[in-house]
Protein backbone atom coordinates (compact mmCIF):
# COMPACT_ATOMS: atom_id res chain seq x y z
CA UNK A 1 0.00 0.00 0.00
CA UNK A 2 1.30 3.61 -0.94
CA UNK A 3 1.13 6.13 2.07
CA UNK A 4 0.88 9.51 1.26
CA UNK A 5 2.51 12.46 4.06
CA UNK A 6 1.56 16.06 3.56
CA UNK A 7 3.44 18.87 5.70
CA UNK A 8 2.62 18.74 9.11
CA UNK A 9 0.31 21.87 10.77
CA UNK A 10 2.89 24.15 11.94
CA UNK A 11 0.35 23.83 15.84
CA UNK A 12 2.01 19.95 15.71
CA UNK A 13 4.92 19.33 17.96
CA UNK A 14 8.20 19.58 16.07
CA UNK A 15 10.45 16.57 15.79
CA UNK A 16 13.97 16.54 16.69
CA UNK A 17 16.16 15.89 14.05
CA UNK A 18 20.71 16.27 14.18
CA UNK A 19 21.80 17.52 11.18
CA UNK A 20 25.34 15.78 10.59
CA UNK A 21 27.31 17.44 8.06
CA UNK A 22 30.29 15.30 6.34
CA UNK A 23 31.18 17.70 3.65
CA UNK A 24 30.46 17.07 -0.26
CA UNK A 25 29.61 19.18 -2.85
CA UNK A 26 26.73 20.35 -0.83
CA UNK A 27 28.24 22.43 1.62
CA UNK A 28 31.11 23.99 -1.09
CA UNK A 29 31.66 27.53 -2.23
CA UNK A 30 33.40 28.73 -5.26
CA UNK A 31 36.36 30.59 -3.88
CA UNK A 32 38.19 33.38 -6.03
CA UNK A 33 40.04 34.36 -8.45
CA UNK A 34 39.87 30.72 -10.18
CA UNK A 35 35.87 29.99 -8.70
CA UNK A 36 37.73 26.67 -7.40
CA UNK A 37 34.70 24.99 -4.95
CA UNK A 38 36.25 24.54 -1.32
CA UNK A 39 34.69 23.82 1.71
CA UNK A 40 32.07 26.96 3.35
CA UNK A 41 30.45 27.84 6.40
CA UNK A 42 27.51 24.99 5.98
CA UNK A 43 25.29 26.44 9.37
CA UNK A 44 25.16 29.75 8.16
CA UNK A 45 24.27 28.45 4.47
CA UNK A 46 21.56 26.70 6.00
CA UNK A 47 20.27 29.29 7.58
CA UNK A 48 20.23 32.36 4.70
CA UNK A 49 19.26 29.79 2.29
CA UNK A 50 17.45 27.22 2.81
CA UNK A 51 15.42 29.16 6.23
CA UNK A 52 12.14 26.99 5.81
CA UNK A 53 13.61 23.73 7.39
CA UNK A 54 13.12 25.02 10.48
CA UNK A 55 9.58 25.00 10.43
CA UNK A 56 9.61 21.42 9.35
CA UNK A 57 11.48 20.34 12.37
CA UNK A 58 13.60 21.26 15.70
CA UNK A 59 17.10 20.69 13.70
CA UNK A 60 20.84 20.37 15.44
CA UNK A 61 24.04 20.53 13.08
CA UNK A 62 26.98 18.33 14.17
CA UNK A 63 30.29 18.37 11.68
CA UNK A 64 32.00 15.76 12.84
CA UNK A 65 34.62 15.84 9.55
CA UNK A 66 34.64 17.97 6.24
CA UNK A 67 36.14 16.18 3.59
CA UNK A 68 35.48 15.01 -0.02
CA UNK A 69 33.45 11.52 0.04
CA UNK A 70 36.60 10.05 -2.09
CA UNK A 71 38.30 9.98 0.87
CA UNK A 72 35.45 8.84 3.37
CA UNK A 73 35.92 5.30 4.69
CA UNK A 74 35.58 2.99 7.26
CA UNK A 75 37.04 5.30 10.06
CA UNK A 76 34.44 7.53 8.98
CA UNK A 77 31.30 5.19 8.94
CA UNK A 78 32.47 4.37 12.52
CA UNK A 79 32.71 7.93 13.51
CA UNK A 80 28.86 8.48 12.20
CA UNK A 81 27.54 5.20 13.74
CA UNK A 82 28.98 6.12 16.79
CA UNK A 83 27.18 9.14 16.62
CA UNK A 84 23.66 7.84 15.96
CA UNK A 85 23.99 5.34 18.59
CA UNK A 86 25.06 7.48 20.99
CA UNK A 87 22.81 10.12 20.14
CA UNK A 88 20.12 7.56 19.56
CA UNK A 89 17.85 8.49 22.41
CA UNK A 90 18.18 12.55 21.74
CA UNK A 91 16.87 12.65 18.43
CA UNK A 92 13.41 11.57 16.29
CA UNK A 93 15.71 11.13 13.37
CA UNK A 94 19.37 11.67 11.83
CA UNK A 95 20.01 13.49 8.31
CA UNK A 96 23.39 12.75 6.51
CA UNK A 97 24.92 15.34 3.89
CA UNK A 98 27.71 13.53 2.41
CA UNK A 99 29.35 13.53 -0.93
CA UNK A 100 27.51 11.27 -3.85
CA UNK A 101 30.64 9.56 -4.82
CA UNK A 102 30.35 7.28 -1.78
CA UNK A 103 27.27 7.41 -0.58
CA UNK A 104 25.85 4.01 -1.36
CA UNK A 105 28.85 2.79 0.49
CA UNK A 106 27.95 4.46 3.60
CA UNK A 107 24.92 3.65 3.79
CA UNK A 108 25.26 0.14 2.99
CA UNK A 109 27.85 0.38 6.59
CA UNK A 110 25.48 1.98 8.35
CA UNK A 111 22.99 -0.33 7.69
CA UNK A 112 24.72 -2.97 8.86
CA UNK A 113 26.49 -1.26 11.73
CA UNK A 114 23.06 -0.17 13.19
CA UNK A 115 20.93 -2.83 12.92
CA UNK A 116 17.42 -3.09 13.23
CA UNK A 117 16.58 0.36 13.50
CA UNK A 118 13.84 1.73 15.04
CA UNK A 119 14.31 5.85 14.01
CA UNK A 120 15.42 6.98 9.99
CA UNK A 121 18.66 7.50 8.82
CA UNK A 122 18.75 10.07 5.88
CA UNK A 123 21.76 10.12 3.40
CA UNK A 124 20.97 12.71 1.14
CA UNK A 125 23.76 15.10 -0.90
CA UNK A 126 23.69 17.71 -4.16
CA UNK A 127 25.06 17.80 -7.82
CA UNK A 128 25.36 21.38 -7.24
CA UNK A 129 26.61 23.28 -4.71
CA UNK A 130 23.76 25.23 -2.30
CA UNK A 131 25.67 28.57 -3.40
CA UNK A 132 25.10 27.85 -6.82
CA UNK A 133 22.31 28.59 -9.04
CA UNK A 134 20.19 25.72 -10.21
CA UNK A 135 21.25 23.77 -6.94
CA UNK A 136 19.79 20.65 -6.42
CA UNK A 137 20.80 20.58 -2.56
CA UNK A 138 18.25 22.88 -1.20
CA UNK A 139 15.22 20.63 -2.53
CA UNK A 140 17.08 17.60 -1.27
CA UNK A 141 17.65 18.47 2.26
CA UNK A 142 14.22 19.42 2.44
CA UNK A 143 12.68 16.36 1.25
CA UNK A 144 15.41 14.69 3.75
CA UNK A 145 14.65 16.36 6.75
CA UNK A 146 10.78 16.06 5.99
CA UNK A 147 11.49 12.12 5.51
CA UNK A 148 13.31 11.99 8.70
CA UNK A 149 10.21 13.07 10.97
CA UNK A 150 8.54 9.93 9.29
CA UNK A 151 8.09 6.03 10.53
CA UNK A 152 10.88 5.16 7.96
CA UNK A 153 12.99 2.93 10.17
CA UNK A 154 15.89 2.42 8.20
CA UNK A 155 18.83 3.96 6.32
CA UNK A 156 17.48 5.56 2.96
CA UNK A 157 19.26 7.38 0.26
CA UNK A 158 17.27 10.65 -0.91
CA UNK A 159 18.04 12.36 -3.89
CA UNK A 160 16.37 13.77 -6.72
CA UNK A 161 12.90 13.38 -5.56
CA UNK A 162 13.27 9.48 -4.99
CA UNK A 163 13.54 7.57 -2.23
CA UNK A 164 15.72 4.32 -2.11
CA UNK A 165 17.42 1.71 0.50
CA UNK A 166 20.99 2.38 1.30
CA UNK A 167 21.75 -0.56 0.72
CA UNK A 168 20.67 -0.99 -2.24
CA UNK A 169 21.34 1.84 -4.19
CA UNK A 170 24.51 3.09 -6.59
CA UNK A 171 25.61 6.38 -8.12
CA UNK A 172 24.50 6.11 -11.81
CA UNK A 173 25.03 9.40 -13.17
CA UNK A 174 27.38 12.61 -12.89
CA UNK A 175 25.77 14.97 -14.38
CA UNK A 176 22.10 14.56 -13.62
CA UNK A 177 19.80 15.36 -10.72
CA UNK A 178 18.59 11.81 -10.66
CA UNK A 179 22.08 10.40 -9.60
CA UNK A 180 21.16 7.06 -7.50
CA UNK A 181 18.93 4.41 -8.58
CA UNK A 182 18.00 1.42 -6.86
CA UNK A 183 18.50 -1.53 -9.80
CA UNK A 184 17.26 -4.68 -8.01
CA UNK A 185 14.62 -3.51 -5.13
CA UNK A 186 11.97 -0.95 -5.97
CA UNK A 187 11.84 2.30 -4.60
CA UNK A 188 10.72 3.12 -1.22
CA UNK A 189 9.23 6.40 -2.03
CA UNK A 190 9.11 9.25 -4.35
CA UNK A 191 8.15 13.04 -3.40
CA UNK A 192 6.01 15.32 -5.34
CA UNK A 193 3.57 17.53 -4.16
CA UNK A 194 3.12 14.62 -1.09
CA UNK A 195 5.23 12.15 -0.01
CA UNK A 196 4.70 8.94 -0.97
CA UNK A 197 6.16 5.43 0.86
CA UNK A 198 5.90 2.37 -0.66
CA UNK A 199 5.86 1.10 3.33
CA UNK A 200 5.34 -2.77 1.74
CA UNK A 201 8.31 -2.50 0.61
CA UNK A 202 10.30 -1.28 4.13
CA UNK A 203 12.54 -3.62 5.97
CA UNK A 204 10.90 -4.31 9.53
CA UNK A 205 12.31 -6.37 12.20
CA UNK A 206 11.42 -7.07 16.14
CA UNK A 207 14.85 -7.58 16.60
CA UNK A 208 16.23 -5.24 19.38
CA UNK A 209 18.68 -2.15 17.83
CA UNK A 210 22.01 -3.44 17.88
CA UNK A 211 25.03 -1.05 17.64
CA UNK A 212 28.11 -3.23 15.34
CA UNK A 213 31.20 -1.18 14.75
CA UNK A 214 34.31 -2.27 12.92
CA UNK A 215 35.07 -3.15 9.99
CA UNK A 216 38.09 -5.23 8.31
CA UNK A 217 39.82 -3.96 5.00
CA UNK A 218 41.11 -7.35 3.88
CA UNK A 219 38.38 -7.75 1.38
CA UNK A 220 39.29 -7.68 -2.77
CA UNK A 221 37.49 -6.91 -5.48
CA UNK A 222 38.67 -7.86 -9.21
CA UNK A 223 36.65 -6.60 -12.29
CA UNK A 224 37.62 -9.65 -15.06
CA UNK A 225 37.62 -7.58 -18.59
CA UNK A 226 38.77 -9.58 -22.25
CA UNK A 227 42.57 -10.22 -22.37
CA UNK A 228 43.27 -9.28 -18.62
CA UNK A 229 45.67 -12.07 -17.13
CA UNK A 230 44.80 -13.48 -13.88
CA UNK A 231 47.88 -14.08 -13.21
CA UNK A 232 48.94 -10.73 -12.43
CA UNK A 233 46.60 -11.16 -9.65
CA UNK A 234 48.39 -14.50 -7.93
CA UNK A 235 50.68 -12.15 -5.30
CA UNK A 236 47.33 -11.04 -3.64
CA UNK A 237 46.46 -14.62 -2.88
CA UNK A 238 49.83 -15.10 -0.38
CA UNK A 239 48.56 -11.17 1.26
CA UNK A 240 46.62 -10.94 4.16
CA UNK A 241 43.41 -10.84 2.20
CA UNK A 242 40.47 -13.31 3.40
CA UNK A 243 37.75 -12.55 0.94
CA UNK A 244 37.40 -12.10 -2.88
CA UNK A 245 35.01 -10.74 -5.27
CA UNK A 246 35.44 -11.67 -8.87
CA UNK A 247 33.21 -8.98 -11.36
CA UNK A 248 32.69 -11.09 -14.54
CA UNK A 249 30.04 -11.08 -16.90
CA UNK A 250 26.33 -11.56 -17.28
CA UNK A 251 24.94 -14.36 -14.15
CA UNK A 252 28.20 -14.12 -13.25
CA UNK A 253 30.59 -16.19 -16.20
CA UNK A 254 34.05 -15.91 -16.44
CA UNK A 255 36.53 -16.75 -19.23
CA UNK A 256 38.01 -20.37 -18.98
CA UNK A 257 39.82 -20.27 -22.19
CA UNK A 258 42.27 -17.65 -23.02
CA UNK A 259 42.46 -16.06 -20.60
CA UNK A 260 41.70 -19.13 -17.91
CA UNK A 261 40.66 -17.45 -14.67
CA UNK A 262 39.57 -20.80 -12.96
CA UNK A 263 43.08 -21.68 -11.76
CA UNK A 264 43.36 -18.55 -10.04
CA UNK A 265 39.80 -19.10 -8.23
CA UNK A 266 41.00 -22.24 -7.27
CA UNK A 267 43.98 -20.95 -5.94
CA UNK A 268 42.31 -18.92 -3.61
CA UNK A 269 39.93 -21.34 -2.69
CA UNK A 270 42.64 -23.42 -1.52
CA UNK A 271 44.72 -21.00 0.70
CA UNK A 272 41.18 -20.24 2.37
CA UNK A 273 39.60 -17.42 0.76
CA UNK A 274 36.38 -16.77 0.77
CA UNK A 275 35.46 -16.37 -2.66
CA UNK A 276 32.21 -14.80 -4.67
CA UNK A 277 31.35 -14.09 -8.23
CA UNK A 278 29.57 -10.86 -8.90
CA UNK A 279 28.83 -9.37 -12.53
CA UNK A 280 29.19 -6.01 -13.92
CA UNK A 281 25.41 -6.05 -15.35
CA UNK A 282 23.75 -3.80 -12.39
CA UNK A 283 20.25 -5.51 -13.15
CA UNK A 284 19.49 -9.01 -12.42
CA UNK A 285 20.68 -12.05 -9.85
CA UNK A 286 24.03 -14.08 -10.03
CA UNK A 287 23.09 -17.97 -11.03
CA UNK A 288 25.84 -19.72 -11.13
CA UNK A 289 24.43 -22.74 -13.00
CA UNK A 290 23.30 -21.15 -15.67
CA UNK A 291 27.19 -21.78 -17.66
CA UNK A 292 30.01 -24.06 -17.85
CA UNK A 293 32.55 -21.43 -16.25
CA UNK A 294 29.62 -21.03 -13.45
CA UNK A 295 29.23 -24.69 -12.90
CA UNK A 296 32.38 -25.13 -12.44
CA UNK A 297 33.12 -22.31 -9.74
CA UNK A 298 30.19 -23.98 -7.88
CA UNK A 299 32.15 -27.20 -7.78
CA UNK A 300 35.00 -25.07 -5.97
CA UNK A 301 32.55 -24.30 -3.45
CA UNK A 302 32.83 -20.34 -4.79
CA UNK A 303 29.50 -18.02 -3.51
CA UNK A 304 27.60 -15.20 -5.20
CA UNK A 305 26.76 -12.21 -4.09
CA UNK A 306 22.97 -13.35 -5.68
CA UNK A 307 21.16 -9.54 -6.38
CA UNK A 308 23.27 -7.24 -4.20
CA UNK A 309 25.13 -4.43 -5.15
CA UNK A 310 28.78 -4.66 -5.33
CA UNK A 311 29.04 -1.70 -2.98
CA UNK A 312 26.70 -3.63 -0.80
CA UNK A 313 28.41 -6.82 -0.69
CA UNK A 314 31.97 -5.45 -0.63
CA UNK A 315 31.02 -3.53 3.28
CA UNK A 316 29.12 -6.60 4.02
CA UNK A 317 32.23 -8.65 4.07
CA UNK A 318 34.35 -5.94 5.46
CA UNK A 319 31.89 -6.36 7.93
CA UNK A 320 31.85 -9.74 8.66
CA UNK A 321 35.52 -10.21 8.33
CA UNK A 322 35.38 -8.42 11.85
CA UNK A 323 34.42 -11.37 13.94
CA UNK A 324 35.40 -14.39 11.60
CA UNK A 325 37.95 -15.01 9.34
CA UNK A 326 36.53 -19.02 8.00
CA UNK A 327 35.52 -19.44 4.66
CA UNK A 328 32.47 -21.39 6.42
CA UNK A 329 31.59 -18.72 8.44
CA UNK A 330 31.93 -15.70 5.86
CA UNK A 331 29.65 -18.01 3.61
CA UNK A 332 26.75 -18.65 6.17
CA UNK A 333 27.08 -14.95 7.91
CA UNK A 334 26.84 -13.55 4.08
CA UNK A 335 23.62 -14.93 3.03
CA UNK A 336 21.89 -13.70 5.85
CA UNK A 337 19.67 -10.77 5.38
CA UNK A 338 21.15 -7.68 7.89
CA UNK A 339 19.49 -5.16 6.59
CA UNK A 340 17.58 -5.45 3.65
CA UNK A 341 20.56 -5.42 1.29
CA UNK A 342 19.70 -9.26 -0.36
CA UNK A 343 16.46 -10.67 -1.59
Amino acid sequence: MIYSYQMRPFCFIMKKILLIHTGGTFGMVPVEPSQMLAPGNLQEQILTKVPEIKSIADIEVEIPFNVDSSNICSKEWDCLSAIIDGKMDNYDGFVIIHGTDTMAYTASALSYSLLNLKKPVILTGAQRPLAKLRTDARSNLIDAIELATMPVNEVVIVFGQRILRGNRSIKISNRSYDAFDSPNYPMLGNIGLDIQLNEKYFFSTDRPFQFIPGFSPEVMVIYIHPALDPDLFLPLLNDNLKAFIFVGYGAGNFPTSVPDWLPLIRKAVEKDKAVFMASHSIFGSINLNLYESGKKALDLCVSNIKNMTIEAAYVKLMKILTYSTEPKVIYSNFIQNLAGEIG
